[in-house]
């Protein structure tokens, strides 16, 4: 009889040990789970510095010299404008070796006046001047402007939309009876293409590279 007592009290021990090892085995588990899952921080990648003192995560694109030569264009623009009052520029392009600008504004009467700007565009270094202008020449201003939807800054972004590089000459005229905006873009390899875009829809009428430059 006693015998059976002691063997019935290890059989109670024993069952009331197993559930807690089984928490402290899964409480092991949970532990190592949880160790695996912490990743070691990654490495940063090292900033770059780029041309106009901002910095990238070690990474540079081609384009940056080519949004700068664009974002002068824009600038060109508003100073040109500014320097006469008002009017519609028709016409921008890169001078003396891309270190300034020629830029035409057609005024509310028709006529064109011209300004020279300095290569970043922040100021004007010649002009107005008051372009000479007969009654064909004044009907056809008019005539662009009124067809011109696009402004020139709109055209030039979709002239790198089509073609990626630095518009250098952008200017309104009359391709087989439609106004369009024709401009040059100079892309990251030193290509020239000239692309010619409806001054109204945007869309390419032509594009093609400049193998003479």
């Amino acid at each position: 009889m006693q015998t059976t007592k002691h063997t019935t009290a290890r059989r109670v021990a024993i069952l009331t040990a197993l559930p807690l090892v089984g928490v402290l085995a899964l409480a092991g588990c949970a532990s190592d789970d949880d160790r695996d899952d912490t990743a070691a921080p990654a490495a940063s990648a090292p900033a770059v510095s780029t041309p106009d003192g901002s910095s990238t995560g070690g990474s540079s694109t081609g384009g940056s010299s080519a949004a700068a030569g664009n974002d002068a264009l824009a600038a060109a623009v508003a100073t040109a404008r500014e320097a006469i009052g008002s009017g519609t520029v028709t016409s921008i392009e890169q001078e003396a070796g891309g270190t300034s600008w020629e830029v035409l504004v057609v005024t509310s009467d028709g006529n064109e006046q011209e300004v020279h700007v300095e290569a970043d565009g922040g100021r004007t270094t010649a002009g107005p001047t008051k372009e000479t202008s007969d009654a064909e020449d004044v009907a056809e201003n008019q005539r662009f402007v009124g067809a011109a939807d696009l402004s020139v800054t709109q055209a030039a972004a979709e002239l790198v939309e089509t073609v990626p590089g630095t518009v250098t000459e952008l200017g309104l005229d009359d391709h087989r009876g439609t106004v369009v905006w024709e401009g040059d873009v100079r892309d990251d390899s030193g290509t020239k293409h000239g692309i010619r875009i409806d001054a109204g829809s945007g869309k390419v009428v032509t594009n093609t590279v400049d193998t003479d430059d």
